[in-house]
Formats: C-alpha cells, sequence, structure tokens
C-alpha cells in the first residue's frame, strides 16, 4: 500500500485498528475497524439506487455492458483532514489513507455521488456504486454509448477493471442476478452456494442460510410460508431444535432455486396483473403481464406469513388483509401505472370490497387504502388460481421435484421410487 501511493506515514491523533481477514485463496485481506470513526461521524445521506430499479431499467435492451472500476474507493482522493481522521495503527507505525478506505459509513454514498455525477448526462447507462452498466437495442447505440462512457470515465481519471468487466452480450451478471434480453435470473454460482448448503447446527447459522436464500426470495413461491418453521426457530426465547418440518423446509427453499426460475422485466407501458390469495398461515401474491403472445410471465412473486393476531381474521379479513399486502409490496410498480390493475382472486365476496355496507370497522379501514389504487377486481375459480394459492401454502410437490433432482445426480434410483411414493 505504501508502494502504490495508498497510504503514508501518519502524525495524527486518531488510530484505528487493524485486521488481516483470510479470503478463500488463503491470501489476507487487510480491514481496518473504523467503528469509532463511524459512531461519530456525520451521515451522508446521499440515496444508494435500489437494486430492483436498476434491473428493471435494462428492459429487453438486446446489447447489454457492464463495468466493474478497480477498487472503485481506492481512486478517490482524501482531503488532508479526512486523511487524518483515517489512520490507523500497525505493529510498523501510524499510517493514514490517502484515498477513501473501505469501512467507513459514508464512503457508498460519497462514491454513488461520483458515479452518478459521471453518468448523469448519458443515456440508458445506470451505476451501483463501483457497478456500471449500459444496455441499448441497437449495436451502433451501443458502440457510440460506450464510447462516451469511456470518454467519462476517462476525463474523470477512473480506471476500469478489464477482469470482472463484460462487454457486448446478450445477458450479463448484475448485482446478482443474470439480466438482458427482458428477463431475469438468479446467478448459478450463488444458487449452487445455497443449495450446497449443510443442515445449520445453530441460530448464527441458520441466520446466514436465510439470508442467502432471502436475496432472491423474489424468485421463490410460497418463500415466507415455506420458511416458517426456520424462522420461528430465531424467535428471542426459541430453543434451536431442528424438526423434521425445518428439514423439509429447508429442501423446499433449495428445490425452487435449483429449478432455475425465470422472471420478466417489467414493462410499464403495458397492463398489470395481480393474483392474490390467502389461507389460515399467510398470504401469496403473483405480479405478472402479457407478452406479445398474450402469454402471462411472472415478474415477482410476494408471501408474508400472518402473525398470530392475523390468523384469527374471518376469511374475508385474511383475504383483504393479501390485497392489502400486495398491493404495499408492489406499490413502486403499481403507484404509477398507466392502466387499472387487474386483480384476480378465487374469493367472490373481495370483490364487492367498495360496496361492502357493514359494521366491520377493519374492512372499512382496508377498503379506504384501498382507494388510491386503480385496480379492478375480477373473481376466478379456485382451480384457476393455482399460482397464489400455492403461495399461500405449503407446497409439498417442490419437495418431490427437489428430491428427484438430488436422486439423479447421485444415481439413487432406488431412493427415487421410495420418495416417489412418501410424498404422494
Amino acid at each position: 500500500m505504501l508502494e502504490n501511493d495508498i497510504i503514508e506515514p501518519s502524525y495524527s491523533d486518531w488510530s484505528s485498528p487493524c485486521i488481516l481477514v483470510p479470503k478463500p485463496d488463503k491470501s489476507y485481506r487487510f480491514c481496518t475497524d473504523f467503528r469509532k470513526v463511524n459512531s461519530v461521524s456525520i451521515t451522508d445521506s446521499f440515496p444508494i439506487p435500489r437494486i430492483d430499479d436498476c434491473i428493471d431499467k435494462i428492459g429487453d435492451a438486446q446489447f447489454v455492458s457492464r463495468f466493474d472500476l478497480l477498487k472503485g474507493y481506492w481512486q478517490v482522493p482524501l482531503t488532508e483532514r479526512a486523511k487524518r481522521v483515517s489512520a490507523f495503527v500497525t505493529p510498523d507505525g501510524l499510517f493514514q489513507y490517502k484515498v477513501m478506505p473501505f469501512g467507513m459509513k459514508n464512503a457508498p454514498a460519497t462514491f454513488q455521488r461520483l458515479v452518478n455525477g459521471i453518468i448523469a448526462d448519458l443515456q440508458n447507462c445506470e451505476g451501483y456504486i463501483d457497478d456500471i452498466i449500459t444496455y441499448s437495442d441497437t449495436w451502433e447505440q451501443h458502440k457510440n454509448q460506450s464510447d462516451a462512457l469511456f470518454k467519462k470515465l476517462s476525463d474523470a481519471t477512473l480506471t476500469v477493471n478489464l477482469m470482472k468487466s463484460e462487454f457486448c452480450h446478450a445477458t450479463v451478471e448484475y448485482l446478482g442476478h443474470i439480466v438482458g434480453q427482458g428477463q431475469v435470473k438468479p446467478i448459478k454460482a450463488k444458487v449452487e452456494a445455497i443449495v450446497n448448503f449443510t443442515q445449520p447446527n445453530n441460530k448464527k447459522e441458520m441466520m446466514r442460510f436465510l439470508g442467502m436464500a432471502g436475496y432472491y426470495r423474489k424468485f421463490c413461491p410460497n418463500f415466507s410460508v415455506i420458511a416458517n418453521p426456520m424462522t420461528d426457530l430465531l424467535k428471542k426465547d426459541a430453543k434451536f431444535i431442528w424438526s423434521n418440518q425445518c428439514a423439509k423446509a429447508f429442501d423446499k427453499l433449495k428445490a425452487i432455486l435449483i429449478t432455475s426460475p425465470i422472471l420478466i422485466i417489467p414493462d410499464f407501458t403495458k397492463q398489470f396483473k395481480l393474483s392474490v390469495d390467502a389461507s389460515d398461515t399467510g398470504a401469496g401474491s403473483v405480479l405478472s403481464q402479457n407478452d406479445v403472445n398474450d402469454i402471462e410471465h411472472p415478474i415477482c412473486y410476494f408471501s408474508k406469513k400472518f402473525n398470530r393476531y392475523q390468523k384469527n381474521y374471518s376469511t374475508i379479513e385474511k383475504e383483504c388483509l393479501a390485497l392489502i399486502l400486495s398491493l404495499q409490496h408492489f406499490d413502486f410498480y403499481l403507484g404509477t401505472t398507466l392502466y387499472p390493475v387487474i386483480v384476480c382472486t378465487d374469493h367472490n365476496p373481495l370483490t364487492f370490497i367498495h360496496k361492502m355496507k357493514n359494521k366491520n370497522q377493519r374492512l372499512l379501514r382496508w377498503s379506504l387504502m384501498l382507494q388510491e389504487y386503480n385496480i379492478v377486481i375480477k373473481h376466478i375459480k379456485g382451480r384457476d388460481n393455482v399460482i397464489p394459492d400455492t403461495l399461500s401454502r405449503v407446497n409439498y410437490v417442490l419437495h418431490l421435484k427437489f428430491t428427484l433432482h438430488l436422486n439423479f445426480f447421485k444415481g439413487g434410483r432406488c431412493h427415487v421410487l421410495h420418495d416417489i411414493v412418501m410424498c404422494v
């Protein structure tokens, strides 16, 4: 770091500790513990973009390029005062950073402001901290956009990491997803890490698994209800006892991701369709749109388990609550839509929610909340409301499908037949 002009000897009255963290390749990552500095720093509230917003803007672009900035934070110089504050102690003496270090709480906001200023005048270009993506429908347009971006980066003296960048692809890996051609998929390597995760033995390992799987929960129908036995183990006074229900939930979440789910990117010029349903344990919904061939495709899944009070609601209250929760979750899609949102439900009384005249204060309040949304509620038969009905219930077919996948790869034919019989 001294040789590369990253740090310099310091005479500061500040001093933060350091630690070496082992990396997978058995080398070490040099980390500075800025917790004390962060606790007395004024917060920079510059907004970080929503990951879903960055992904949705790519749409059905035919050409996509992603650029990673090499050691992005280290490309931002520090002021003299900031250098003194960044000082850290080592066995070889006191040093301070000359560039913005990792670990300071305002570093992401500072770098995001820099990136936003660089790409502000560029069309079809988005930046999430050190990941910049440009997308277009034609090759000529994409080449011109890339040239303009390179000029901006050159003027700002920023360096691109070519090893982690992807040029002119149909699909690229971006923010943990594979995007392009109007589709969104989880990255295979991350899914494999989840599938290969061993059975948790304590609450900390359980939190790690749920955190990994939860990042892709929008791909997972019925996520919250399936994960219910595991999330119950994280309650304050709950003892960690791995039950058969936890094992089934553990396998089902893996089963959903191993089937390589695919979502489409929303088109805000088309009408949205929201299918909702509620069960005794939770609510589920799916936001979808029709393509040019009038075939319906999912945009995002949503599910939420009911708390102990909501489980005592009447059927109409649970169905209405499922609608309210779904609309609130998808508000950033449905709040400014051009067309009325088609809401499909298998509970016919819900279609009269705006016309109800009763003394149920809860339904009355929810009816007023629905007034702000441009929705048209339609009744469909229960047997046709397959997806949201599945989202609100525990789906044992997923366990069968996952078992077939695992035994196919392991070559366990006799176990496959046994598991089919047991599941049926």
